[in-house]
C-alpha cells in the first residue's frame, strides 16, 4: 500500500517533504509510541486504517491529539478504500453528521463562509478547479470547505452532464475539542488537491 501511495502521490509527498519532516506509521504500535512522545503539526490519514476495529487504540490516541489542538486530515486513498457503510459509521461515531454522497467529477470552489483554524491562510487555497470526488452530504454550512460552483454539472466521458447536488461538498472540516478534523474526497492526485492538502496541514 505504501508503494502505491508513493507512486500515486509522489508530487504531493515531495512538496510536503520540502516543508516538513514526514514520519510514517508502519504499525499500530509504532503509531502509538510516536504519538505518546510527540505532537506533530498534522496527521494525514491516507487510507481506511483508522476505521478498522483492530486499530481502535490508535484512533483514540489520534482523537486525543486532535482534541488537544491537533489537525487530522483524512483523504487520498481513504475515499476509494473505505466501504460506504463503514464510512458513514466512522464519522457518526465521531459525532459528525457526515454521510457519503455522490461520486463524480465537477468543478468546485472554496467556500469563504467556512470555519477554519486560527492562522490558516485562506489565500493559499486554489481557485475553482475540477476534481473527481466522493462527496459528503449532511455537513453543516460552516463545515463545507470546497463546494460546487454555481450551476455545476457532472463531468464525464461516458455519461451526459447533469446538474449536481449543491448541498454536498468535496472537502469538509469540523472542530473537535481544540483541534480540527478534515476530509478531502478527491480521489485523484492533482495540483489543486496538493494545494488543499498542504494548506489544511498548515504548510
Amino acid at each position: 500500500m505504501q508503494s502505491f501511495l508513493d507512486d500515486s502521490y509522489s508530487a504531493l509527498i515531495n512538496q510536503i517533504s520540502a516543508k516538513a519532516n514526514i514520519k510514517r506509521a508502519k504499525s499500530a504500535s509504532g503509531a502509538l509510541n510516536y504519538l505518546s512522545a510527540h505532537s506533530p503539526r498534522a496527521i494525514l490519514a491516507t487510507d481506511e486504517g483508522l476505521t478498522k476495529p483492530s486499530n481502535g487504540p490508535v484512533l483514540e490516541k489520534v482523537l486525543s491529539y486532535v482534541r488537544s489542538g491537533g489537525l487530522l486530515l483524512i483523504g487520498l486513498h481513504f475515499p476509494n478504500f473505505t466501504n460506504m457503510d463503514v464510512f458513514d459509521k466512522f464519522f457518526e461515531d465521531l459525532g459528525l453528521p457526515w454521510k457519503h454522497g455522490d461520486y463524480h467529477r465537477t468543478t468546485f470552489r472554496f467556500n469563504s463562509g467556512c470555519t477554519l483554524p486560527a492562522g490558516m491562510s485562506r489565500a493559499k487555497f486554489p481557485g475553482p478547479y475540477s476534481m473527481k470526488t466522493l462527496h459528503v452530504k449532511g455537513a453543516r454550512a460552516h463545515e463545507k470547505i470546497f463546494v460546487p460552483v454555481s450551476e455545476a454539472m457532472t463531468q464525464s466521458m461516458v455519461f451526459p452532464p447533469e446538474y449536481v447536488d449543491q448541498t454536498q461538498a468535496a472537502v469538509v472540516g469540523a472542530k473537535i475539542g481544540e483541534g480540527y478534523l478534515f476530509y478531502d474526497g478527491n480521489v485523484n492526485p492533482e495540483d489543486g488537491q496538493n494545494k488543499v492538502v498542504l494548506t489544511l496541514c498548515g504548510l
